[in-house]
């Protein structure tokens, strides 16, 4: 589909103003961050986006992790990412005002969360009436893998 791993790039991100944040319209992660899902020339199948933008408009990283300056989480725009280290990320994280010190954040005051807690409440009951997974993904738009975690009780497991 595509010849080549700009072409996919350029197809996965919005790509703006050299300053502006550029963010990936392909899938995410459960952390927010953008799923890269191509390979070519040596570039892994899957991974992280802007990790995968950052090897592809700068080269390797050197075993170093790629951190954003601006924050965000699905930007991919190769002015805004750097290869540092993660006690440089969580400095970075503390300016954007991203940190989130214990107690630590759950359910729907995560900001990549797609449910809310009313949602799960509907999705129990659901499951309570024998509705299939997959009928109740789709409702909700989320993996048929999400609602299998709710229904063990992995996730969630504190709304009633």
């Amino acid at each position: 589909m595509y010849p080549g791993p700009y072409e996919y790039y350029s197809h996965k991100v919005l790509i703006g103003e050299p300053e502006s944040c550029w963010e990936w319209k392909g899938s995410c992660g459960s952390p927010g961050y953008g799923n890269w899902c191509f390979s070519v020339n040596g570039l892994p199948r899957r991974g992280s986006a802007h990790r995968r933008a950052y090897i592809l408009f700068n080269g390797d990283c050197e075993g170093k992790q790629v951190n954003h300056s601006c924050g965000n989480r699905k930007c991919c725009n190769p002015n805004h990412l750097y290869a540092g280290s993660q006690k440089e990320n969580h400095v970075d994280t503390v300016e954007h005002g991203r940190h989130s010190p214990p107690p630590y954040k759950k359910g729907s005051d995560i900001g990549t969360s797609k449910l809310t807690e009313s949602n799960i409440r509907e999705i129990k009951k659901l499951l309570e009436e024998g509705k299939k997974g997959v009928y109740i993904a789709r409702k909700f738009n989320v993996t048929t893998a999400c609602i299998s975690a709710i229904k063990k009780g992995t996730n969630w497991k504190w709304v009633e």
